[in-house]
């Protein structure tokens, strides 16, 4: 039984007419029929009625019909899915994210997919710098949204936000919101930062940054979470530098001054493997750079 032999028993099974049927298959009654003998011996049952006046079918013949729609459905949806396959608008793409990337560029880049592209199946996972390298080697995931560019042998990085860095406060510190503190006046206080595995260039600015300022900050504590660092500065632990898109994200009792005045920006990258972009990736990657995220003039 081929795929064949069933669409010549489906178009039968609709007209009930072997002359009709064959006009529609665009071959004569003869080839027909012979296929549907072919058919019905294979299958061991008689799927037709034939007298000199009609055609009917049996309940091997009505049963088959029922079966034969369907997978004509199927086989005309995995045409259409293979279609939407080729030109990316289907599939999915494993996304791997920093934390920062969504608070920043990450929502609006998901909410033009879903527009532009509904039939993409999107899966997220949130993961550091050295984590989102790694797995693109491997291929296990498609695209990365990393802190400022990450230099790596296969990879492709495409800097596509740049932000200004902001000083974070405990709440009773210099409540004068109008004048940012000197930094060098916070160099013998407790810094809390991020750990430099997460993010090395980052890490390294804002280090840089405080040195630029005659001092190197005293840090104490150190985690992977900027919703952590925000809760230490809240408890008077210590003070932050951070992104200053992280401001949007939390609703905490700190204070936040951007160092609109100093050059260090902070910088997010999209990275991917081009040896493993598939049709969905690079239309994800075209749709990235025609979007105006927001971002400090780069």
């Amino acid at each position: 039984m081929e795929l064949r032999h069933l669409k010549y028993f489906q178009v039968l099974a609709e007209e009930l007419h072997f002359n009709r049927a064959a006009r529609r298959l665009f071959i004569t009654q003869p080839p027909l029929s012979r296929q549907i003998r072919d058919l019905e011996e294979d299958l061991g049952v008689e799927l037709f009625r034939r007298t000199n006046r009609r055609v009917e079918l049996t309940e091997y013949g009505e049963y088959l019909k029922v079966e034969t729609s369907q997978l004509f459905r199927h086989v005309n949806h995995i045409r259409d899915h293979i279609s939407r396959l080729k030109r990316g608008d289907a599939g999915q793409i494993r996304i791997a994210y920093v934390g920062a990337a969504m608070h920043s560029v990450l929502p609006e880049v998901l909410s033009a997919m879903r527009r532009h592209h509904p039939g993409i199946h999107i899966i997220m996972s949130e993961s550091d710098n050295p984590e989102q390298i790694d797995a693109l080697r491997s291929g296990r995931i498609d695209l990365g949204f990393l802190r400022m560019p990450a230099p790596a042998e296969g990879i492709e990085s495409r800097r596509i936000y740049r932000e200004t860095l902001s000083l974070v406060l405990p709440p009773a510190h210099s409540p004068n919101e109008d004048t940012p503190p000197d930094l060098k006046s916070l160099a013998d206080e407790p810094f809390i930062s991020f750990g430099r595995s997460c993010a090395p260039a980052l890490f390294d600015m804002i280090i840089g940054l405080c040195r630029r300022h005659g001092f190197s900050p005293r840090i104490v504590h150190q985690t992977t979470q900027f919703n952590s660092i925000l809760r230490m500065v809240e408890s008077g632990l210590g003070y932050s530098i951070v992104p200053s898109s992280v401001r949007s994200a939390y609703d905490l009792k700190v204070r936040f001054v951007e160092l609109t005045e100093e050059p260090e920006r902070a910088e997010l990258s999209l990275v991917f493997n081009p040896g493993h972009l598939t049709s969905a990736t690079a239309l994800l990657v075209d749709l990235i750079g025609k979007l105006e995220l927001g971002c400090d003039p780069i």
